[in-house]
Protein backbone atom coordinates (compact mmCIF):
# COMPACT_ATOMS: atom_id res chain seq x y z
CA UNK A 1 0.00 0.00 0.00
CA UNK A 2 2.70 2.42 1.14
CA UNK A 3 4.39 1.92 -2.98
CA UNK A 4 0.67 2.68 -4.38
CA UNK A 5 0.50 5.83 -2.02
CA UNK A 6 3.79 6.89 -3.28
CA UNK A 7 3.14 6.65 -6.83
CA UNK A 8 -0.05 8.23 -6.42
CA UNK A 9 1.29 11.25 -5.32
CA UNK A 10 4.32 11.11 -8.11
CA UNK A 11 1.83 10.94 -10.59
CA UNK A 12 -0.42 13.70 -8.85
CA UNK A 13 2.69 16.06 -8.59
CA UNK A 14 3.67 15.13 -12.74
CA UNK A 15 0.34 16.41 -13.20
CA UNK A 16 0.63 19.85 -11.59
CA UNK A 17 3.79 20.43 -13.53
CA UNK A 18 2.46 19.83 -16.28
CA UNK A 19 -0.30 21.92 -15.59
CA UNK A 20 2.13 24.53 -14.08
CA UNK A 21 4.08 24.42 -17.45
CA UNK A 22 0.85 24.88 -19.36
CA UNK A 23 -0.43 27.54 -17.89
CA UNK A 24 3.58 29.54 -18.04
CA UNK A 25 3.06 28.67 -21.79
CA UNK A 26 -0.07 30.56 -22.05
CA UNK A 27 0.87 33.73 -19.54
CA UNK A 28 4.09 34.08 -22.04
CA UNK A 29 2.45 33.65 -25.22
CA UNK A 30 0.07 36.38 -24.09
CA UNK A 31 2.26 38.84 -22.78
CA UNK A 32 4.50 38.07 -25.72
CA UNK A 33 1.32 38.95 -28.16
CA UNK A 34 0.77 42.20 -26.12
CA UNK A 35 4.27 43.60 -26.49
CA UNK A 36 4.36 43.05 -30.03
CA UNK A 37 0.93 44.83 -30.30
CA UNK A 38 2.60 47.75 -28.29
CA UNK A 39 5.01 48.28 -30.22
CA UNK A 40 3.31 48.94 -33.38
CA UNK A 41 0.98 51.06 -31.36
CA UNK A 42 4.17 53.10 -30.83
CA UNK A 43 5.10 52.81 -34.65
CA UNK A 44 1.36 54.30 -35.49
CA UNK A 45 1.78 57.03 -32.74
CA UNK A 46 5.31 58.16 -34.79
CA UNK A 47 3.49 57.89 -37.82
CA UNK A 48 0.89 60.29 -36.66
CA UNK A 49 3.20 62.32 -34.78
CA UNK A 50 5.13 62.62 -38.17
CA UNK A 51 2.12 62.90 -40.72
CA UNK A 52 2.04 67.17 -40.53
CA UNK A 53 5.52 67.47 -41.05
CA UNK A 54 6.35 64.46 -43.69
CA UNK A 55 3.87 66.34 -46.55
CA UNK A 56 6.21 69.06 -46.28
CA UNK A 57 9.56 67.54 -47.01
CA UNK A 58 11.49 68.81 -50.69
CA UNK A 59 10.71 71.59 -52.37
CA UNK A 60 7.97 73.56 -52.00
CA UNK A 61 7.40 77.46 -52.77
CA UNK A 62 7.95 80.16 -49.77
CA UNK A 63 3.95 79.93 -49.33
CA UNK A 64 4.18 76.40 -48.50
CA UNK A 65 6.87 76.91 -46.43
CA UNK A 66 5.21 79.58 -44.40
CA UNK A 67 2.41 77.34 -43.61
CA UNK A 68 5.47 74.73 -42.43
CA UNK A 69 6.69 77.36 -40.28
CA UNK A 70 3.22 78.01 -38.45
CA UNK A 71 2.54 74.59 -38.13
CA UNK A 72 5.64 74.20 -36.12
CA UNK A 73 4.57 77.47 -34.10
CA UNK A 74 1.15 75.62 -33.54
CA UNK A 75 3.36 72.22 -32.63
CA UNK A 76 6.04 73.73 -30.23
CA UNK A 77 3.33 75.91 -28.52
CA UNK A 78 0.73 72.69 -27.65
CA UNK A 79 3.95 70.66 -26.62
CA UNK A 80 5.37 73.36 -24.59
CA UNK A 81 5.34 71.13 -21.34
CA UNK A 82 7.26 68.39 -22.90
CA UNK A 83 10.35 69.62 -24.30
CA UNK A 84 10.92 66.38 -26.08
CA UNK A 85 8.18 67.00 -28.43
CA UNK A 86 9.31 70.16 -29.42
CA UNK A 87 10.53 70.22 -33.15
CA UNK A 88 13.77 72.56 -34.17
CA UNK A 89 13.03 75.05 -36.92
CA UNK A 90 16.28 76.14 -38.62
CA UNK A 91 17.89 77.86 -41.77
CA UNK A 92 19.94 74.66 -43.89
CA UNK A 93 19.86 71.08 -43.56
CA UNK A 94 18.52 69.21 -40.72
CA UNK A 95 21.05 66.84 -39.16
CA UNK A 96 19.81 63.13 -39.14
CA UNK A 97 19.79 61.92 -36.38
CA UNK A 98 19.50 64.56 -34.50
CA UNK A 99 18.18 63.95 -30.67
CA UNK A 100 14.79 66.17 -29.22
CA UNK A 101 15.55 68.99 -27.34
CA UNK A 102 15.80 68.41 -23.58
CA UNK A 103 14.82 71.94 -22.35
CA UNK A 104 11.71 74.26 -22.63
CA UNK A 105 12.92 76.84 -24.96
CA UNK A 106 15.34 75.29 -26.81
CA UNK A 107 17.23 77.06 -29.81
CA UNK A 108 15.11 76.82 -32.48
CA UNK A 109 12.01 76.01 -31.08
CA UNK A 110 10.76 79.70 -29.76
CA UNK A 111 8.20 81.65 -30.91
CA UNK A 112 10.26 84.57 -31.80
CA UNK A 113 12.70 82.40 -33.53
CA UNK A 114 10.06 80.39 -35.87
CA UNK A 115 9.04 83.86 -36.31
CA UNK A 116 11.94 85.10 -37.42
CA UNK A 117 12.95 82.78 -40.12
CA UNK A 118 9.12 82.56 -41.34
CA UNK A 119 9.40 86.71 -42.04
CA UNK A 120 12.85 85.98 -44.01
CA UNK A 121 10.50 83.50 -46.01
CA UNK A 122 9.88 84.88 -49.29
CA UNK A 123 6.85 83.58 -51.25
CA UNK A 124 8.01 83.80 -54.47
CA UNK A 125 11.06 81.59 -54.10
CA UNK A 126 11.63 77.74 -53.75
CA UNK A 127 12.80 76.06 -50.81
CA UNK A 128 14.12 72.68 -49.71
CA UNK A 129 12.31 71.22 -46.65
CA UNK A 130 14.48 68.60 -44.77
CA UNK A 131 13.26 66.68 -41.69
CA UNK A 132 15.96 65.29 -38.95
CA UNK A 133 14.78 62.34 -36.84
CA UNK A 134 15.67 60.96 -33.26
CA UNK A 135 16.76 57.39 -32.72
CA UNK A 136 13.23 55.87 -32.75
CA UNK A 137 12.46 58.23 -36.16
CA UNK A 138 10.10 61.01 -35.22
CA UNK A 139 10.54 64.01 -36.27
CA UNK A 140 12.60 66.55 -34.17
CA UNK A 141 14.28 68.86 -36.75
CA UNK A 142 12.96 70.68 -39.73
CA UNK A 143 15.63 72.52 -42.14
CA UNK A 144 15.06 75.10 -44.55
CA UNK A 145 17.11 75.98 -47.49
CA UNK A 146 16.84 78.63 -50.38
CA UNK A 147 17.01 76.97 -53.80
CA UNK A 148 19.52 79.01 -55.71
CA UNK A 149 17.99 79.65 -59.19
Amino acid sequence: MENASKALIIAGAILLSIAIIGVGMFVYNSVSKTITDSADMSQQEIDTYNQDFLVYEGVRNGTQVKQLCQSIRSHNTKNQADPSKQIILMNGTAPDPNPAPTQTGASGTTTAEINTIKNSILSGRQYTVSLGYDSSGRVTTVGIQLNDQ
